[in-house]
């Protein structure tokens, strides 16, 4: 009896921060980014922790890696629009914490409103990796590129690369830029990786270190143009690509961060192999690496690489559009100019109203229509949690003061 009372003694006197540091960092991984960054309040020790850049990079391996135990993270909404003006630049008006509640998008309370202009570049997106997002200027004589954090509200400029690139074709001054980014589990590093082409498909690649101060060229290059329909998954970053050179036949182009190597990934044995590129589109399922095909008139087919070594495809979904409650997107063959992951699926935006979007709920074949608002120039987006802070990676440019309101603030920079 003695022995019990003490034992129940000092399991009351006892604190979580009692625990060894590896106990405790193996707990924290454990939980969602949101999760983490509410513990940051609770004392000086988890906030070291959590704020710490090896800690944000272990969270990343865990996310790669897809324990079992690990929670899986809810993806965010957004909205963004960009107005571009010619000669008068650009403004970036981004609205994070969207919530989509299976009838209505609407916005969280407590949001923070972020708004970037520029007078001399017409800045848009070029990718979403994480909770990173960056924007490039349209214009062929690029002017510098960034990243903006939604979450932290952070803006961190790139250097401007030195690399020779193939100049614009003559006949119709076409000039092609990609650009994605993948994770380097070797050197737990963060890369950026960019090809460069124009019509005669001369294409040129380098690669961009996060922190670094200039950009590298490689001599690996894909074997063919590429595409706007990209994911990061596994560390790596893919494209879906649509090969004239053999017959418009469908293909996956990966790189891998590790090697700074372009390689080829099987794709999956589709209903209608002859199926038209416009009704097939790439997301990032859960981690997962997913194509979605959306040929068919009377259902929508997920298709999910379920083992990234084996290269084992497996169709996960096959959500019908006969249902009485389905509401029928139409178009929906060209719908895809914007298509990401929500927490029960996965959305289209309407290819004729760009304002308007479908939710697709994989868990009951449920497709609603949902207004997105704003205007015409009004985009969707979604992305993962994550503790990457771009504080860790350079000097940020600092905001200006905002405005506050009741329900939300506004933060704003000026990019010249």
């Amino acid at each position: 009896m003695l022995r019990t009372k003490r034992m129940s003694r000092c399991s009351n006197d006892a604190k979580l921060m009692d625990l060894p540091i590896d106990i405790l960092i193996n707990i924290l991984l454990r939980l969602p980014a949101k999760s983490l960054c509410c513990t940051q309040c609770v004392c000086k020790t988890l906030l070291h922790i959590v704020e710490a850049r090896s800690f944000a990079t272990l969270v990343h391996l865990r996310l790669l890696t897809t324990a079992s135990d690990a929670v899986a993270e809810v993806p965010q909404l957004l909205l963004l629009n960009v107005a571009q003006d010619g000669d008068n630049g650009s403004l970036i008006t981004i609205s994070p914490s969207q919530i989509y509640d299976g009838n209505i998008l609407r916005k969280s309370r407590h949001a923070i409103v972020s708004k970037i202009a520029s007078c001399r570049y017409d800045y848009n997106v070029g990718f979403v990796f994480c909770n990173l997002f960056f924007f490039k200027d349209e214009k062929y004589d690029r002017g510098p590129c960034f990243i903006f954090n939604p979450l932290r509200g952070e803006v961190l400029m790139l250097p401007m690369s030195k690399v020779q690139v193939p100049p614009p074709s003559r006949r119709n001054m076409l000039f092609i830029d990609w650009y994605g980014m993948g994770f380097d589990v070797i050197t737990s590093t963060y890369k950026i990786v960019r090809v460069s082409g124009n019509a005669q498909c001369c294409l040129v690649a380098q690669v961009y270190v996060l922190g670094t101060s200039s950009w590298k060229r490689i001599s690996s290059v894909p074997p063919c143009n590429l595409s706007t329909k990209k994911i990061s998954a596994y560390g790596d970053l893919h494209w879906l690509i649509e090969r004239s050179s053999t017959g418009r036949q469908i293909c996956i182009v990966s790189f891998d961060f590790k090697r700074d190597e372009f390689y080829l990934t099987p794709h999956p044995a589709l209903r209608k192999p002859e199926c038209s590129f416009l009704c097939l589109h790439f997301v990032n399922l859960r981690g997962s690496m997913a194509i979605v095909d959306t040929s068919s008139h009377t259902h929508i087919d997920i298709w999910v690489l379920k083992s990234y070594e084996k290269k084992e495809w497996v169709r996960d979904y096959s959500v019908s559009l006969e249902l009485p409650a389905v509401e029928r997107p139409w178009h929906l063959d060209r719908c895809g100019t914007c298509i990401g992951e929500w927490e029960n699926g996965i959305f289209f935006v309407e290819f004729y109203v760009a304002t308007n979007a479908f939710f697709v709920d994989t868990r009951c074949d449920s497709v609603k229509r949902v207004s997105l608002g704003g205007s015409e120039y009004t985009r969707i987006f979604s992305y993962p949690g994550s503790l990457i802070s771009l504080k860790d990676y350079g000097n940020l440019i600092g905001a200006e003061a905002g405005n506050w309101r009741p329900d939300f603030s506004e933060k704003s920079w000026q990019i010249d």
